[in-house]
């Protein structure tokens, strides 16, 4: 397959993958690209200098732990986080026989039989976050060729950019027509696990000077809607993190939400009759619904309050 299609179809097919199954599938589309025999996906933070989410495929789970626990022996780690996204060649820091006399294959390598290496890592600078891909060939002598390399290199930043959007598709909720959400995936701490770009320029813009990797406010995980520094907070349970939906506050933020329900319909256009029947409300209850929004917001018109909902 050409490269050009692949990609392609990497954005589109990838939607309808669930994000616990996405690197799996984007990791099986890779072949058609590159043979290997085994594949890591780790994400971490890179201040903590450790994984926070790994998948390793072809792999016992515990090579990732492995892996971290001989870092300090792999001379290809302090030049991945500054590489820029380019792929490392294991041979090009430990060619032929040197990397089999190598501390590091030999407690952790030789252990699973891997005899080839591509990696790549993937830092944002202003999140912290980083996403390594690593491929592997177990055959004795099956080094991985310059086009495979090129292959990697263009691939691994489509792959980690797909799955980051197909992530957020599928775990936030559709954007209001009122207001736009950006969102992150954080701890208890408030230390980001994802987060979306968007969600760095909103906090940029608010708190100066913020330099990522963490929330720069108090965070409850426990509290449902919170309104900080004329930001709408929004939290709900995500596995054993927390989805965080931020956006700015605006006029409607001060309605009730049957107002909102009431101007929203009104702004699509529905009659009171209509909106009524639709809400299970009286069309005389819509229009005093509607009546106590305009005191609120200040309008005195439709056409006006439209102007307002829609910026």
């Amino acid at each position: 397959m050409r490269l050009p299609q692949w990609v392609s179809q990497l954005y589109r097919a990838g939607l309808d993958v669930p994000p616990e199954d996405h690197q799996r599938w984007s990791l099986e589309r890779l072949r058609e690209l590159v043979h290997f025999d085994a594949a890591l996906w780790g994400m971490g933070n890179r201040e903590r200098g450790q994984f926070h989410n790994v998948k390793v495929f072809g792999l016992p789970a515990e090579y990732a732990q492995t892996l971290e626990l001989t870092r300090e022996l792999n001379p290809v780690f302090p030049s991945l986080v500054s590489s820029g996204g380019r792929v490392i060649d294991m041979a090009e820091f430990l060619p032929g026989d040197a990397f089999h006399a190598s501390a590091v294959y030999r407690q952790c390598f030789s252990r699973y039989g891997i005899e080839a290496i591509l990696t790549t890592c993937h830092a944002d600078p202003r999140s912290g976050l980083f996403t390594l891909l690593s491929l592997y060939r177990r055959q004795a002598g099956a080094r991985f060729s310059a086009e495979d390399r090129q292959l990697f290199e263009t691939a691994a930043y489509h792959m980690v950019s797909a799955y980051s959007h197909a992530f957020f598709l599928h775990i936030t909720r559709p954007r209001t027509p009122q207001a736009e959400q950006c969102s992150a995936i954080v701890d208890r701490e408030g230390v980001l696990h994802e987060v979306q770009p968007e969600f760095l320029d909103l906090l940029e813009r608010r708190f100066t000077p913020y330099r990522g990797r963490q929330l720069p406010f108090r965070f409850e995980p426990d509290r449902h809607e919170q309104r900080i520094e004329g930001l709408l907070l929004q939290v709900r349970p995500f596995a054993d993190l927390y989805l965080v939906q931020l956006r700015e506050l605006t006029p409607l933020d001060g309605l009730t939400d049957r107002e909102r329900q009431v101007v929203l319909g009104v702004c699509q256009g529905l009659s009171h009759k209509a909106l009524g029947r639709e809400l299970g409300l009286a069309s005389t209850t819509v229009s005093s619904h509607l009546y106590r929004a305009y005191g609120k917001l200040g309008v005195e018109s439709r056409s006006a309050l439209a102007r307002l909902v829609r910026g």
